[in-house]
């Protein structure tokens, strides 16, 4: 089974209400006739589910309730089987569908949709991808593009493509799609890539239908090939995001195709890859969802600088670059609530991240990158090294670990408790991908600054008792005080403060040095697209 995130203090007391049977006060009755009952407790149903808790809610103003006073619901469209594990997960945070067959592993996944589980949800969504993918393509993706008035399942069936976009183009079953259903695709705002993998699709999926011209280069094929060519494409022309494709990608993918493009398009093209200008009288659809940030903080503009910051490469504004990494927002204080085992519960062995911090300074949002997992690793309080096991996530699905890539941890005194890192990692180019600080302010200043080369031990201070930390004092995130005694005299819990003190990379991130109270901070992992 896969680990699901649980609190587990929390799940094993609340598993012991259901298995009891005692003290419920609400009452569900499901599936057809012969209905069954079922038995809930509204506490663990408002804190675990949204949707209950919304409707709980709801009845409690209008004084809903059954004879006995319980709150009673009727779900005659699931199974027992079905709601017993929506329950189950719900007490327990479990669930084992390895006995499923593919329907009712499409119907759990339906019911945990509609109470908005979301944990529950992507589980299933990465089992069904990972163990039941043809059956998915066969009965799944084709009724839900052909079938309108099915819209749950579509509902259903598009967040699991544009979550998984790189694997469901990779997919042998993309090219037998239709040419409406595939246009059907193409029109989908929310694909989590780049538009030339899009591209290359469907350049995929027309040579399969002129499966003569596989063998040849373009520059071989006759006018009559050219023109067949032409009219396979044609149809999914206006549904190609070619203004958000950079001036490289355009070259690479698309400049040898320009003969089986409409010639006004192409002329577009040329235009606004020479002066930088998009068309006025040429409709362009917005960007796909790897362009966005889940971030409450910044812009997807400031998401594209930090792509470009790890990519080491200079941001300018006019270049449309692809971006090489998506964020996933791992963790969220303003969402999850603000604590240290929080946030090592959601983040750690997750590979490489980036952290926001929105301080009480109006508009001013610090930050950093760490190429390499955060982790509770300390194994002893005294001096020694080891290699480690933290993983670094190179491709959307592909990770490896640092083993590979010499990574040594360094475990500084009892005193301390703490962990420093020697980076030896490589982004997809083979080059150095270093742990940076940055700023983003009001006066939309942007800046950034890497760990320097005689600190490159303290680019982060990665310890169970504290929050994120970046260098010896660079920038610390809900540090243990006690690691802060040779700094400053503060000896205080620093649950909801900061700590920055330039040491160990080359930016000042604050005015003000020393403590500072932040708003909130988020975590996202970083993932190669």
């Amino acid at each position: 089974m896969i680990p699901l995130p649980s609190d587990k203090k929390f799940i094993q007391e609340i598993s012991q209400i259901r298995k009891n049977n005692a003290d419920y006060d609400v009452i569900f009755i499901v599936g057809r006739k012969p209905s069954k009952r079922m038995i809930g407790h509204s506490f663990v149903l408002k804190v675990r589910s949204v949707y209950f808790h919304n409707k709980l809610h709801s009845m409690d103003e209008n004084e809903e309730f059954d004879k006995f006073d319980r709150y009673q619901f009727k779900f005659p469209e699931y199974t027992f089987e079905i709601f017993d594990k929506i329950l189950s997960f719900i007490y327990s945070n479990e669930i084992n569908v390895s006995t499923m067959n593919s329907l009712p592993l499409l119907n759990l996944m339906k019911a945990a949709k509609r109470f908005q589980l979301t944990d529950m949800v992507e589980y299933l969504q990465a089992y069904l991808i990972e163990n039941q993918s043809s059956w998915i393509y066969e009965n799944i993706f084709t009724e839900a593009f052909d079938n309108e008035e099915s819209q749950q399942l579509q509902s259903l069936v598009i967040d699991l493509i544009c979550k998984n976009t790189k694997w469901f183009l990779n997919l042998d079953h993309f090219n037998k799609f239709s040419e409406e259903q595939l246009i059907k695709f193409l029109q989908i705002d929310d694909l989590s890539v780049e538009e030339f993998h899009v591209w290359n699709a469907v350049l995929g999926w027309a040579f399969v239908k002129n499966a003569d011209l596989n063998e040849k280069h373009i520059t071989q094929w006759s006018v009559q090939e050219i023109e067949s060519f032409k009219k396979t494409l044609n149809p999914f022309i206006p549904f190609i995001r070619f203004f958000q494709m950079s001036s490289n990608k355009y070259f690479d993918c698309v400049h040898d195709f320009n003969k089986v493009l409409p010639e006004d398009l192409v002329s577009k093209l040329l235009k606004y890859y020479l002066k930088g200008t998009l068309p006025t009288n040429y409709l362009i659809s917005p960007s796909r969802k790897v362009r966005m940030i889940d971030s409450d903080f910044i812009t997807s503009e400031q998401a594209e600088i930090i792509s470009c910051w790890i990519e080491n490469k200079k941001y300018k504004k006019s270049m449309n670059l692809e971006w090489e990494f998506k964020f996933n927002l791992l963790y969220s204080t303003k969402r999850n609530g603000n604590s240290v085992e929080m946030f090592h519960e959601y983040c750690d062995n997750k590979g490489a991240t980036i952290i926001l911090v929105k301080t009480n300074l109006q508009n001013e949002i610090i930050g950093g990158y760490n190429p390499i997992s955060w982790g509770n690793n300390n194994e002893s309080s005294s001096d020694f090294k080891s290699k480690g096991s933290s993983k670094y996530l190179l491709n959307d699905g592909d990770e490896i670990s640092l083993m590979d890539v010499d990574e040594e941890f360094i475990v500084g005194s009892s005193s301390t408790s703490s962990q420093k890192m020697v980076l030896n990692v490589k982004n997809v180019n083979g080059e150095q991908t270093d742990p940076f600080l940055f700023s983003f302010n009001k006066n939309n200043e942007n800046n950034m600054g890497k760990i320097s080369s005689s600190n490159v031990l303290n680019s982060v201070h990665n310890c169970h008792e504290c929050g994120p930390c970046f260098g010896t004092t660079d920038l610390w995130i809900t540090p243990n005080a006690a690691h802060l005694t040779k700094y400053t005299d503060f000896h205080h819990p620093l649950e909801n403060s900061g700590y920055h003190r330039q040491g160990s990379y080359e930016i000042k991130l604050r005015n003000k040095q020393g403590i500072f109270q932040f708003k909130d901070y988020e975590v996202f992992q970083v993932i190669h697209v």
